[in-house]
């Protein structure tokens, strides 16, 4: 009997001898996986910090790795408004009458100047002259300023990175003067087609001192796109919004060498100032306000609905609530998106595939997709469409992407790709027809009047 007590002591130990053993060897786990985490993301994330130094390493890093991956590439600086004043093929197919601004899609930079980070687009650095020089070299024509302040410095706007959460991302701001400087210094230096400036307000400060200088400040700092700003033309006047009704509906021609200024504050509700160029509302060509199916508080705080009675000519959704829409709304969504131009805002850090690129673009009409450019420029994907892609496209290829992982592969042919609108929806399959998605007007001329409408000036001769 005792021998048998003491085979049962010797291995069958009691619980608690399984706990003393236990407890050690889990925390010497957890303290091997937390110090892993902690070095893993100090790699990641941690190398560099809002500091001159680091931030002047980390500029020298990404002008290099970018200027050696970007600059040898082909620029993409083929003009659809010179082919279609050339009448060259394939845009040769495209009538006069559909070439209307709201039927093209202008390649888009999320945040102006911002060259990411060293491993992912977080924590990374401004460089408005690089970073700028780089997008238009592979084709961007349409520029997002994330404009926001520092808490220390409320009445002073600055260009920013932060997420959808609003927490600021990039290791310092950059100077939104600098970014239009640069836009005047190069984006029709190849290119005359048109360039859009999003002027995206992020916060506004609440004092009323403060607000009016804010607002001054950032009209101050467009003065550079003076020369080519779209202003009084021969199609009306385009300052404060006077000519929003009929800017996105005439022809893309007619904007060769101008810069279009959106922003999705209501300007108009500012204060005259002495000298026009000093109120923001001068600059702004078309307001941008919120979509509905898209709201979401990852696009801020100022965005606001358009108000009763009036219309919305240019508006800005959340991309994460746009793909949501379901088949059966989508119809009616790229029907309207043929008479408005749609902005879909995508938070910083994520970044989109190919496959939702063409959702947003051709299957719910979307004109302006804003994404991260430079880092996908430097991606192999796109690098490998470049060297690959054909010199003969067909009409079709100006809608589509090309076989590649690479959502720029949308504006292979030029920095502006041809809208491509669904005709209709079969069992949630969508037939893809490239119809224009607007037509614009023919002119009417007015009838001869009958003689007897002829008041002569007023001599009326009484017989």
């Amino acid at each position: 009997m005792d021998s048998a007590k003491q085979f049962i002591h010797k291995f069958i130990q009691p619980p608690h001898s399984y706990l003393k053993l236990g407890i050690p060897i889990l925390l010497v786990f957890l303290m091997i996986l937390f110090f892993s985490l902690g070095a893993w993301y100090k790699n990641t994330y941690g190398r560099y910090r809002s500091k001159e130094y680091s931030i002047n390493q980390l500029l020298a890093i990404r002008r290099e790795k970018l200027g050696n991956s970007i600059d040898p590439l082909a620029a993409n600086d083929s003009s659809v408004c010179g082919n279609l004043v050339s009448k060259t093929a394939p845009y040769s197919e495209i009538a006069e009458r559909e070439s209307a601004l709201l039927n093209w899609r202008p390649l888009t930079v999320r945040i102006a100047g911002y060259l990411g980070g060293d491993k992912t687009q977080r924590d990374g650095v401004f460089d408005m002259v690089k970073g700028i020089q780089l997008a238009l070299h592979l084709g961007a024509r349409a520029f997002v300023f994330d404009i926001d302040y520092m808490e220390g410095k409320p009445c002073e706007p600055v260009v920013v990175n932060r997420d959808g959460a609003g927490v600021m991302r990039s290791l310092h701001t950059a100077s939104i003067v600098d970014g239009m400087n640069t836009l005047n210094q190069m984006a029709f230096t190849k290119n005359y087609d048109p360039v859009i400036v999003i002027i995206y307000l992020r916060r506004v400060p609440t004092s009323k001192i403060q607000k009016d200088t804010f607002f001054k400040a950032i009209a101050s700092a467009l003065d550079p796109l003076t020369t080519y700003h779209l202003g009084s033309t021969e199609q009306g006047n385009f300052h404060n919004c006077r000519s929003e009704s009929d800017l996105f509906t005439s022809k893309i021609t007619n904007f060769q060498k101008k810069f279009i200024v959106l922003c999705n504050y209501n300007t108009n509700l500012l204060e005259n100032t002495q000298n026009p160029k000093d109120n923001l509302d001068f600059w702004v060509n078309a307001r941008l306000y919120l979509d509905e199916s898209g709201k979401s508080s990852t696009l801020g705080e100022v965005t606001a609905s358009v108000p009763n009675g009036q219309i919305p000519y240019a508006q800005v959704g959340a991309t994460s609530q746009l793909l949501m829409i379901p088949d059966s709304e989508k119809p009616n969504f790229y029907e309207k998106s043929s008479n408005t131009f749609k902005v879909a805002m995508t938070t910083t850090d994520y970044v989109l595939t190919t496959n939702e690129m063409s959702t947003l673009l051709n299957t719910l009409g979307i004109q302006c997709v804003p994404i991260d450019v430079i880092r996908l420029g430097d991606a192999s994907c796109h690098i490998n469409t470049v060297i690959t892609k054909s010199n003969t496209p067909d009409l079709a290829a100006l809608s589509n992407a090309t076989n590649s992982a690479s959502p720029l592969s949308f504006w292979t042919y030029a920095g502006w790709s041809r809208k491509n609108i669904i005709e209709g929806f079969t069992t949630k399959i969508p037939i893809s027809v490239p119809i224009p998605g607007f037509i614009i007007p023919d002119s009417i001329a007015p009838k001869k009047p009958h003689p007897s409408m002829n008041s002569n000036g007023g001599l009326v001769s009484i017989q």
